[in-house]
């Protein structure tokens, strides 16, 4: 086990605390990892988290080098998002000692408030929980953070505060322990109080907490729900991890690999499937681009030159000007007009019908598949209807994170007949990452389809029609990591 008493001395006013620098880098690192959250609430505690733990995990790591204790490693650093997702505070191992960071910005400290999670989730509990004051709104090298002392988890459950409405245990940081060279004396004793164990849940109680717990919409999940059932659901991983892509509209390989095909039903209308394939974790394109401020620029360029600014798509007043652009030669007119009759002309008769007129006689892709869509939004059960939804991809190599947002559009063609659009597009960049490949398949993986991105590549796409029962994949690869799609029409 480590030992306490040979810390050196600490740059602070109290020789006791502990005061560490943050650095730029690191503050930049976790402020990019922090992106990858549902809500401003939710990124700013990833925020914080981070930027304090790798403050942390340094002076650790220097601290205990040459000695013949443990490295220090986060506790669940895997998949660490999703307890930030939900959760304030960071475990750190050391051996067998476990240390709960629990970081605050507050300016003047006056207690350490330990999320109920930490306390009565047996293998979530610590040994010990440290309160952590952070200041990230300083110059460069004026970032720091201070250990504020510690409390047990004995000492938690026996002093501690608890607040129901919050769930946390709080304990004022003047009955802490100032000096962590105190730890050592402690080594080797029970401090931890026993709490009960949580209860078993079914599946079917797990896939409601899961539609229940993975609105985006919902800022604090963790207090939705009674606490031991929310605590049995938050400590399975396959779970809490399900939670956080859901949040996110994302969706990652270990998910993908266990998801059902697909299937479209002639009998059924597209916009149905749509309902289908959304419950399955896709989205509306809509809803995504909102969610997560995408600017699709292959549309964009395809309007370039038109000239078109229109303001007044708030209501259907503005619908006999978009209807008469519509009829304009000018595609990104049409495309523009097209997509605000799909926000604002639901039930409008006239708007259906030159939205239908538009899919007969336009001879440009993007004008009659933004046409379809926006006519399956204002008249559903039209037989020319289409649909488009979306799915946020993540790729995860080492430590950086490619996100794409794949986009499938269904138009009918006929009675038996679907034609199937996909496109691929950037998130948070104008171009996608250089050298990545997306590849058709059909049932026995034979590569019907291939496109790599290269260094100005701002979309991939294709388009192909189907009949009932034909089976395909679509397959996404960037440096050794693939996702995979399926679809049976």
């Amino acid at each position: 086990m480590f030992q306490l008493s040979q810390l050196q001395p600490f740059d602070s006013e109290n020789s006791n605390l502990l005061r560490l620098t943050i650095n730029e880098a690191d503050q930049e690192i976790a402020w990019q990892q922090a992106q990858h959250h549902s809500n401003p609430i939710s990124r700013y505690n990833a925020y914080l988290n981070g930027a304090c733990l790798n403050a942390v995990l340094n002076w650790l790591s220097e601290w205990l080098a040459g000695e013949a204790f443990p490295q220090p490693s986060v506790w669940h650093s895997q998949d660490i998002s999703s307890i930030w997702e939900v959760v304030n505070g960071t475990a750190i191992q050391i051996g067998d000692t476990r240390l709960v960071l629990i970081p605050s910005d507050e300016g003047d400290l006056e207690e350490l408030c330990v999320p109920q999670e930490w306390v009565d989730i047996p293998n979530w509990s610590a040994d010990y929980y440290i309160p952590v004051q952070v200041n990230l709104d300083g110059d460069e090298d004026e970032c720091w953070m201070e250990v504020c002392g510690f409390a047990t988890h004995r000492q938690l459950k026996n002093e501690g505060r608890y607040s129901p409405d919050d769930r946390t245990y709080a304990l004022p940081t003047n009955k802490l322990t100032e000096s962590l060279v105190v730890v050592q004396i402690t080594l080797g004793l029970n401090l931890q109080q026993e709490v009960s164990l949580l209860p078993s849940l079914s599946e079917v109680e797990s896939a409601e907490l899961l539609h229940k717990l993975g609105n985006s919409s919902v800022y604090s999940p963790r207090l939705l729900a009674p606490f031991a059932q929310w605590a049995s659901f938050l400590t399975n991983d396959e779970y809490r991890q399900q939670m956080y892509n859901q949040r996110l509209g994302i969706i990652q390989e270990p998910v993908l690999a266990a998801a059902p095909s697909v299937l479209v039903k002639s009998e059924a209308r597209l916009v149905e499937w749509a309902k289908t394939c959304i419950q399955a974790g896709w989205q509306t394109i809509d809803d995504i681009r909102e969610k997560f401020g995408i600017l699709d620029s292959g549309l964009m360029s395809a309007m370039e030159g038109g000239g078109y600014r229109y303001g007044g798509s708030s209501s259907q007043k503005g619908i006999p000007t978009l209807i008469e652009l519509l009829r304009d030669r000018n595609k990104g007119n049409q495309w523009r007009a097209a997509e605000l009759l799909g926000c604002v002309g639901v039930g409008n008769q006239e708007a259906i019908s030159e939205l239908t007129n538009l899919l007969k006689t336009t001879e440009d892709d993007d004008v009659r598949c933004q046409a379809a869509v926006s006519l399956g939004k204002l008249d559903p059960q039209n037989s020319a209807a289409g649909v488009r939804i979306g799915k946020m991809i993540e790729l995860t190599i080492q430590l950086n994170t490619v996100r794409v947002l794949l986009e499938i559009t269904l138009l009918p063609e006929g009675s038996d007949r679907t034609n199937v659009y996909l496109r691929l597009l950037p998130v948070q960049s104008k171009i996608l990452p250089l050298n990545l490949e997306v590849f058709v398949l059909d049932e026995e993986g034979e590569v019907l389809w291939e496109e790599q991105a290269d260094s100005d590549t701002n979309s991939v796409q294709n388009d192909f029609t189907g009949t009932i029962g034909d089976y395909f994949e679509i397959k996404i690869a960037y440096d050794g990591f693939s996702v995979t799609q399926n679809f049976t029409i």
